[in-house]
């Protein structure tokens, strides 16, 4: 899933670039595509990591009961 989030960020900022920029620029447009796709794709896994440790959170309950083995 991360892998398209990126791959997807790469190729509109890609294609972007390069119909504002026919030059010799075409690579540091590429490589500015690439490291704004991969941020996208990490930005997006912490979000999943923030999601899933509210889940976590939410979803563990401990009384005091259950820790004295009643």
């Amino acid at each position: 899933m991360l892998g398209t989030v990126a791959w997807t960020v790469v190729a509109h900022g890609a294609r972007a670039h390069a119909a504002a920029a026919r030059t010799a620029s075409w690579q540091a447009a590429y490589q500015h595509a690439l490291a704004a796709g991969f941020d996208r794709a990490f930005l997006v896994a912490s979000g999943i990591a923030l999601l899933i440790l509210a889940i976590a959170i939410a979803g563990i309950r401990v009384r005091p009961a259950d820790l004295n083995g009643s």
